[in-house]
């Protein structure tokens, strides 16, 4: 075998090697993401939101009102519902709780626009909707509204 065709072969067994090497990337990416990324990222939402629930059923049997906060108010009190938020993952979603007209409380964590382009949190949010009595109504993740 002369020098040039063992350069060839070299050459184009790189450029397999390579190309088999992207392609397999490609094929388990998001599957590498969604297991390293977002699954712990969204357990941690889903506790939150447990959390947040049981500390408004508490406030509600206590006063007989719900503690409905934004995302400012949750930002400024660290100590809001006497939960510490920063074991929350508060750099990648916003969380609100807002009493709605029926008289249930509905919580929420809503993905950051810049979490979604740096890809480090899905474009959903986790709603959970409680009653007075402290009834889980429904809870699960959404799309996110635009």
């Amino acid at each position: 075998m002369n020098t040039r065709s063992y350069v060839q072969g070299v050459v184009l067994s790189f450029i397999v090697g390579s190309s088999l090497i992207l392609i397999l990337g490609g094929v388990f990416v998001d599957s590498l993401r969604a297991r390293n990324i977002y699954d712990p990222r969204e357990q941690g939402v889903e506790d939150a939101i447990r959390q947040m629930a049981e500390r408004e059923t508490m406030a509600h049997a206590a006063t007989g009102n719900f503690v409905a906060f934004s995302n400012e108010n949750a930002g400024q009190n660290s100590s809001l519902l006497g939960l510490s938020w920063s074991n929350f993952p508060i750099n990648d979603f916003s969380f609100d709780a807002v009493e709605l007209g029926s008289g249930n409380i509905r919580l929420r964590a809503l993905p950051r626009p810049d979490s979604g382009a740096a890809l480090s949190a899905l474009g959903r949010q986790y709603v959970a909707e409680l009653s007075p009595k402290g009834q889980l109504l429904r809870s699960g993740w959404y799309p996110s509204p635009d």
